[in-house]
């Protein structure tokens, strides 16, 4: 298993993928006992000595969260077999083995967004769909038959309309449909923003133990908790 994060720029440090590291050593143990794990970024100074730094292309361009897209670029991830990822700022507060387990046939896992009330949003945004998705990249799950040649060349091909396009890389998978989309079960993962599974539980600022990954996604909203 191969295990993936992605440091860009300065909001988030290495402290924060030191932090991802040891939650996958304390909630994860394959079969095999061992696990490699990898950080895409820019500045690999302070990660820790068991993290491979698989470096960002020189004259990178891409801002944010867009640099996940180089997950799929076959000349930085190299690896092969399976594969996850976890952004850094999410919280792994269980045995994520699951997640690990889960068969991506040969498709791209995404989590789905159960916390928005998804129904009023597709009616808010028929107007304007590209602006509509219910894809969540915090956690993502994939292998080698996944197609990543095909996604790269049309990134690569369309970047500058992508970019200007898109706010990011949940509505533009969403909206393009360039390769085969998985969804997690439901419950596996929750907003501590926003809720856990709409409408059913809509408690904001919560903390759950049942599911497997908390994240920290932002509507822009004052009251909302930055990671």
């Amino acid at each position: 298993m191969n295990i993936y994060t992605v440091k860009w720029g300065d909001k988030y440090n290495y402290q924060h993928v030191n932090n991802v590291y040891e939650a996958c050593k304390e909630f994860y143990t394959p079969p095999d006992g061992h696990f490699d794990f990898f950080c895409l970024t820019e500045n690999p100074k302070g990660l820790d000595k068991n993290i491979t730094p698989l470096a960002l292309p020189g004259g990178n361009k891409l801002v944010k969260w867009w640099n996940k897209m180089y997950l799929f670029d076959s000349n930085i991830v190299t690896q092969k077999g399976e594969k996850m990822f976890f952004d850094i700022d999410t919280i792994i507060q269980k045995d994520i083995t699951p997640i690990a387990n889960y068969d991506p046939e040969d498709s791209l896992c995404f989590v789905k967004t159960y916390w928005h009330d998804l129904e009023t949003q597709f009616k808010n945004t028929r107007h304007i769909p590209h602006k509509y998705t219910d894809l969540n990249s915090s956690v993502l799950r994939w292998n080698d038959n996944l197609n990543t040649e095909e996604i790269t060349e049309y990134f690569n091909k369309y970047q500058k309309q992508i970019l200007w396009y898109y706010r990011g890389l949940d509505n533009f998978f969403y909206n393009r449909r360039i390769t085969k989309i998985k969804l997690f079960p439901i419950g596996w993962v929750y907003s501590f923003n926003q809720c856990y599974i709409f409408p059913h539980d809509i408690d904001k600022h919560t903390y759950r133990e049942l599911p497997y990954v908390c994240i920290f996604d932002s509507m822009g909203k004052g009251e909302d908790v930055k990671f």
